[in-house]
């Protein structure tokens, strides 16, 4: 049985809670940074906060394939370059702002299939948000925003700030 076939952290596992490194690149991102194992990509679906000098914009929940997720350890490098080129996109229809911190990921199979007709984000269907172990708690949301429940209980967090991008 080879190594490829049994990851350690499944990539396809939304609800592993996991750090998040953000680096720009080309291609393939390398070995992961922090323990020098395998990535694979994969495609996930993602909650991102903006905002404009210091106060809240707006919130995005994104699909795509723009994190690599390590086989050996619960971590994910995302592609900056991707998430900022998707941003753009939306500048044309929301609120984003200058700044952006990528929360987690949505745990998509969290909700219960009696709730799948409903709006996610609403009261009644809150986001199975799986935060990123090393993006600082309290966040502010915004009255109007979407609601967001955390999926599982999470690790103590490091006292890291993500890296501010423009």
């Amino acid at each position: 049985m080879s190594a490829e076939s049994s990851p350690h952290y499944d990539p396809a596992d939304a609800s592993i809670p996991r750090v998040c490194v953000l680096k720009e690149f080309t291609g393939d991102p390398g070995p992961c940074p922090r323990c020098k194992g395998r990535l694979r990509q994969y495609h996930h679906t993602y909650l991102v906060a903006t905002r404009r000098g210091g106060e809240p914009t707006d919130f995005f929940v994104m699909g795509g394939d723009f994190g690599w997720f390590c086989l050996d350890c619960p971590t994910v490098v995302i592609n900056t370059q991707r998430i900022e080129e998707m941003l753009q996109e939306a500048a044309f229809r929301w609120d984003v702002g200058e700044e952006y911190a990528i929360l987690g990921l949505v745990d998509l199979d969290a909700i219960p299939e009696e709730k799948e007709h409903l709006p996610l984000g609403s009261d009644e269907n809150p986001i199975p948000l799986v935060e990123f172990t090393n993006i600082r708690s309290g966040v502010p949301t915004p009255s109007g925003r979407p609601r967001v429940k955390k999926a599982r209980a999470r690790r103590k967090r490091k006292k890291r700030r993500p890296k501010k991008r423009r």
